[in-house]
């Protein structure tokens, strides 16, 4: 019995470290370009072309704040090594006035950003930071992509911890 334990605590402990990587799911990305932040969170699926299939969050530069909810690669389908996020321009049907590239790296359990692709911050709503090229190609200066764990993984790695102790033995009178 303690060895179909020690197997079940094992068949868990693998499969808590796996969903810990959050290969497919939901990804906080915090970057930094030149003129501009932003602030949010995507969603990967390894299956899309683009790995991104979903944006929400907050880009702050120069000219504007506006919220990103749009990658334009899904509803554009050109195959492209970077997708590109942007906001829904309320002035014209869908447009967009601002956005930035990214070009993915899938390292396995993480990912990254490849430095010598397209990451840069484009502006349009505002020709004062536009046309100075502030804001056309702004290049990126850092940032961080960090899986958000799934609730379930807590669970699982407590019971994990549970199926390891050893079984109490009752005293014999």
């Amino acid at each position: 019995m303690k060895k179909l334990y020690t197997l079940f605590a094992l068949a868990l402990t693998l499969f808590s470290q796996s969903a810990l990587a959050a290969h497919i799911g939901w990804y906080q990305l915090d970057a930094t370009w030149r003129d501009g932040q932003f602030n949010g969170q995507f969603y990967y699926d390894s299956s899309s072309p683009y790995g991104i299939t979903q944006i929400a969050g907050t880009l702050v530069d120069l000219a504007q704040t506006t919220t990103i909810n749009k990658v334009w690669n899904l509803e554009n389908a050109q195959p492209e090594s970077w997708v590109f996020l942007a906001n829904t321009n309320p002035s014209v049907l869908g447009e967009q006035d601002a956005g930035f590239y990214l070009t993915l790296v899938d390292l396995g359990d993480t990912l990254s950003l490849d430095t010598t692709g397209a990451n840069g911050l484009f502006d349009w709503s505002n020709d004062a930071f536009y046309t100075p090229a502030q804001l056309d190609d702004s290049p990126l200066q850092s940032f961080a992509i960090n899986a958000i764990p799934v609730p379930g993984t807590a669970l699982l790695v407590a019971a994990g911890l549970l199926a390891m102790r050893p079984a109490r033995r009752r005293k014999q009178p």
